[in-house]
């Protein structure tokens, strides 16, 4: 098997020559990556991306041939950009462009409206059982909402995250050259988090509830971030934190605007959600949703600083729930393109 080392592409690229097509395809891309990044480094319009622009596999050349840059993009203009000559896609800007005037769901007044709905309109009364822990003028809202999944969808949904794999809580850490964010782990986190993607997702039991929690917020679910399912075990907290994310404002799915935590399952002793400025801790029960808002009424876009909250730690027993960041605008969009 031989190696070729594509200087200055980065690093040397494996692939099988006893697959004599490939072997040529692989051969001419790499000869076309060399005069493509012969052409950008004499480029001075290339500057701000030049340097970080190389391959990051052995095996990018060989993917190249075989055509995953248009199959795979997400992880191909990334990691192997100097094959793919999409150098100018290493910047987030470059790759996730963005119209700030684009439509958002909320403008001022519109937060108000859904909670109002929710705890006043007869359908939604009778059908979640809304209990108000704080709403305006002296704070913030933060409701619950009762029977968002049935026990059986709560069970399935337990379920999806155990055969997908719990693994330790991170929280956002440096930016990387590519514009996305490093993952780090900090004790004030020690949950077990998995992310309900593909199969998750599709699964009928997570439908119903999505649709739910749409029919509850009146926003379209691709707003959402697929959901976070979480594990506490005895001892595992999220210390005091917000949802609020502010570097959000310039990608192009906007601000996270609410948080809709269902929980799945009911905890024999501890594990509350408490929002400690505002004297409310909230008790798992399996179906139950708390619902609250990360922005201001009046400026939907603005952290309110108010609804900084904290999952406390489980006594005994486990605790599971499923996270809903809902954003401005359509977030599985782009996540799907790699622009999250």
């Amino acid at each position: 098997m031989p190696m070729v080392s594509p200087k200055p592409l980065g690093d040397a690229q494996e692939f099988d020559s006893r697959n004599a097509a490939y072997y040529s395809k692989t051969l001419e891309t790499l000869s076309r990556a060399h005069d493509y990044m012969v052409d950008l480094f004499r480029n001075d319009t290339a500057s701000s991306f030049r340097d970080e622009c190389k391959v990051r596999h052995k095996s990018c050349a060989f993917w190249a041939a075989m055509g995953e840059c248009e199959a795979n993009p997400p992880y191909m203009i990334l990691q192997c950009a100097p094959v793919c000559r999409t150098c100018d896609k290493l910047s987030f800007e470059g790759r996730c462009p963005y119209d700030e005037n684009a439509p958002k769901v909320w403008g001022p007044g519109d937060l108000n409206k859904m909670f109002e709905r929710l705890t006043k309109e007869e359908y939604y009364v009778q059908r979640f059982e809304p209990t108000i822990l704080s709403q305006p003028p002296k704070g913030p809202w933060v409701i619950t909402l009762e029977n968002v999944a049935t026990e059986d969808q709560c069970k399935r949904i337990i379920e999806l995250g155990l055969d997908r794999g719990f693994e330790r809580s991170k929280d956002v850490g440096e930016i990387k050259f590519d514009g996305t964010f490093d993952e780090v782990e900090h004790d004030v986190r020690t949950s077990q988090n998995t992310w309900c993607l593909d199969e998750c997702y599709e699964d009928e039991a997570n439908q119903k509830v999505l649709q739910s929690v749409e029919n509850i917020t009146g926003i379209p679910d691709s707003n959402s971030e697929y959901w976070q399912l979480l594990q506490y075990e005895e001892t595992q907290h999220y210390g005091y934190h917000h949802d609020y994310i502010p570097f959000h404002l310039e990608r192009f799915f906007g601000s996270r605007i609410l948080t809709v935590f269902l929980y799945l399952n009911d905890v024999e002793e501890g594990g509350g959600t408490k929002f400690s400025d505002l004297g409310i801790t909230v008790q798992p029960k399996t179906g139950r949703a708390v619902v609250w808002p990360s922005v201001l009424d009046s400026y939907p876009d603005e952290k309110d600083r108010r609804t900084t909250h904290e999952a406390l730690p489980v006594i005994k027993g486990t605790k599971y729930g499923a996270n809903a960041w809902i954003h401005q605008r359509s977030f599985k969009e782009v996540f799907d393109k790699g622009c999250s």
